[in-house]
């Protein structure tokens, strides 16, 4: 074997890795400018989870908050898991009504009292067609309050988890937006009612948010956010490594959405390093 012939492939192989990896960099399009904010970027996933659901992720201007619903009849409660369900705690008493209730105190019929926006990400547990019809149900008395099509100031719903198929998203409310999946192809009428794409980022690394992620693996991430781009949609991930390294790395990558379970820890960064060079 001829081992400098070896040595001098191995070195032209990651040569032209690098190169590609730097073309592919310099020709991405990412949504938003080089400047991350807790209320353009922020997302709380699990939000429920927190010591206080809603208040923690709002009084810190999180852009978008996440909550796992479950139908059962004509409740849609909050949980995580079925067998854990506390009848007390329900979409409209863990996040309905604080909203409605913070609206109001701004007394300038917006999410917050800065103009910034919000949307509110349910997932739901299970069958998504009868949960958002009970959904659609249990907004149809303060719909304006969502009606982003009417008032740019109302605060976006996006359904995700069990979601209807996209064939079927014309058949529910239009205050109605939903997150998309990497492996559905969506028409040009579908792709309308598509808030944002979402992905497993286990299904493109390994990596736990310390160090550097692999050149072929950052590849992998940067070719999804990238093709997100092109369809002109937002990007999120979720199962994600959470630390400082993992945020601003997704930030140099364009990802639009930060998916953190750590809500004061990642508005404490963004208010001090939110601005790339």
């Amino acid at each position: 074997m001829n081992t400098a012939k070896t040595s001098m492939d191995r070195k032209l192989n990651r040569l032209t890795t690098l190169l590609i990896l730097a073309i592919f960099s310099a020709s991405a399009t990412p949504m938003f400018a080089q400047q991350y904010e807790v209320g353009k970027n922020a997302h709380s996933h699990n939000d429920y989870q927190q010591t206080y659901p809603f208040y923690t992720a709002y009084m810190h201007g999180f852009a978008s908050i996440e909550v796992d619903v479950f139908q059962v009849g004509d409740k849609l409660y909050v949980a995580h898991d079925e067998e854990k369900i506390d009848p007390r705690k329900t979409i409209e008493s863990l996040y309905f009504n604080p909203l409605l209730k913070q609206i109001k105190m701004n007394g300038n019929n917006k999410a917050y009292k800065n103009g910034k926006g919000l949307q509110l990400m349910i997932d739901f547990k299970t069958s998504g067609i009868p949960a958002l019809k009970c959904l659609e149900a249990k907004l149809r008395p303060i719909r304006q309050y969502f009606d982003v099509q009417k008032d740019p100031n109302a605060v976006r719903i996006v359904i995700t988890g069990e979601t209807p198929p996209p064939a079927n998203f014309k058949d529910f409310d239009d205050i109605f937006f939903f997150d998309a999946r990497r492996t559905i192809s969506y028409s040009p009428e579908e792709l309308k009612r598509v808030a944002f794409f979402s992905a497993n980022f286990k299904d493109f690394s390994k990596w736990k948010g310390n160090g550097k992620m692999s050149i072929p693996d950052s590849m992998k991430v940067k070719n999804f956010v990238d093709s997100v781009h092109q369809a002109g949609k937002p990007v999120r991930f979720w199962g994600n490594p959470d630390t400082q390294t993992s945020w601003v790395t997704f930030m140099k990558m364009g990802i639009d959405y930060l998916n953190t379970d750590l809500p004061a820890a990642i508005a404490r960064f963004l208010k001090q390093h939110g601005k790339l060079d």
